[in-house]
């Protein structure tokens, strides 16, 4: 029985030795198997052409950004029908166009224009932008701010509206419409380059004109500058011979107080305080303690005006104008002009010996032809 057991176990051992084995064979084959499946996939599959669809590409919307200027277009159109042409025979015996101008009144045929333009008037004719022709009547004028009303036998005609230059800044987009060299009705594009200009010369006194380095010719004198709300804010006058770049306009708020007052047979006067003045340096600022960032000092004060009748003195400075911190030179102007208008005083605010206190004064209209013999 011993025997038989031993036997036994001996056969059962062996019997698991061969298991083992086989096993430990089939294992180590499916290693071999999985590291061969491996560098199959590693290698780099054979490329192989493939057909690929043509695929067609969309043309590109071209897509024309706005010009910064056309919306000149509508207010051309609409302003340049109230542009004319004037010839004066009188000044131009071969009939070459000598100006321009504007209606400013449609229903009774009044025009604005220079007076240069319509001086020693023998025979004026207005050409309207249509074409037609009109023999024009020379209502008033003043040479000295170089201004003139004319009329015209006709009604319903397009008339221009007249806006403001006071809240105009340099740099803002401007057109000038007229007739340069008989070209009717041509339009040049600019900006202002500067206001509160003075051309002042044998007895012409131009102040606060507007420069522009829209193209202004012979010809354009009497036409419009106007603004990009479609509003005349000036008449062209003239441009600096010899320059380019350099032309000037009547701001529309004298064209309006020169044109009301020829309408009315009066003589032409202007709004002043008698004072003349200039731009404080801000080294005089620091040198008198004036705290304001801005100042005009006061040069000269005239004797018998507004200015010494309520006590202004050479040497003061102004730093506000109706309770407002002083611009600029314009400021002070139009600030005049439009108290003058309303029948008002306007408040300055003084710097006098380290003190600052505020005077109202009432601007006075003089007559030009006064001013001029100062």
């Amino acid at each position: 029985m011993k025997e038989r057991s031993a036997l036994r176990e001996m056969i059962l051992w062996l019997f698991g030795i061969l298991i083992g084995v086989i096993l430990v064979n089939f294992g180590r084959w499916l290693g071999w198997k999985e590291v061969e499946i491996q560098k199959s996939q590693n290698q780099s599959a054979p490329f192989q052409t493939v057909s690929v669809p043509k695929i067609e590409r969309i043309p590109e919307i071209q897509v024309t950004p706005p010009s910064p200027v056309d919306f000149w277009v509508p207010i051309v159109e609409r302003v340049g029908k109230a542009v004319v042409s004037i010839e004066n025979e009188g000044r131009s015996p071969i009939g070459q166009n000598a100006g321009s101008g504007v209606i400013f009144d449609g229903k009774r045929g009044l025009i604005v224009t220079n007076y240069h333009v319509a001086e020693d008037a023998s025979n004026l004719t207005v050409i309207l932008k249509d074409g037609r022709k009109f023999k024009a009547k020379f209502l008033g004028g003043e040479p000295h701010v170089d201004i003139a009303v004319l009329q015209i036998p006709s009604t319903n005609l397009p008339e221009a509206q007249f806006g403001s230059s006071e809240e105009i800044k340099e740099g803002a987009w401007v057109i000038a419409i007229g007739n340069p060299f008989g070209f009717s009705n041509s339009v040049t594009v600019g900006v202002i380059s500067a206001k509160g200009r003075s051309l002042r010369d044998e007895g012409v006194l131009l102040d606060d004109l507007i420069q522009t380095d829209a193209a202004i010719n012979p010809g354009n004198s009497g036409g419009a500058l106007v603004n990009s709300n479609g509003k005349v804010i000036g008449i062209n006058v003239a441009m600096r011979p010899g320059a380019q770049g350099i032309a000037f306009a009547i701001p529309i708020e004298i064209v309006s107080d020169v044109v009301e007052q020829l309408m009315q047979s009066k003589e032409v006067q202007m709004p002043m305080l008698g004072i003349s003045y200039e731009m404080m340096s801000e080294e005089e600022r620091k040198k008198f303690g004036v705290l304001a960032e801005r100042a005009l000092v006061i040069r000269s004060v005239m004797k018998g005006m507004p200015a010494e009748k309520y006590g202004l003195r050479e040497g003061d400075l102004i730093v506000t104008v109706n309770d407002e911190p002083i611009r600029d030179t314009n400021h002070l102007r139009y600030s005049v002009r439009k108290a003058a208008r309303q029948g008002q005083k306007v408040k300055l605010g003084i710097f006098r010996d380290g003190k600052q206190m505020d005077l109202e004064i009432m601007p006075a209209w003089v007559p030009i032809r006064q001013l001029l013999k100062r």
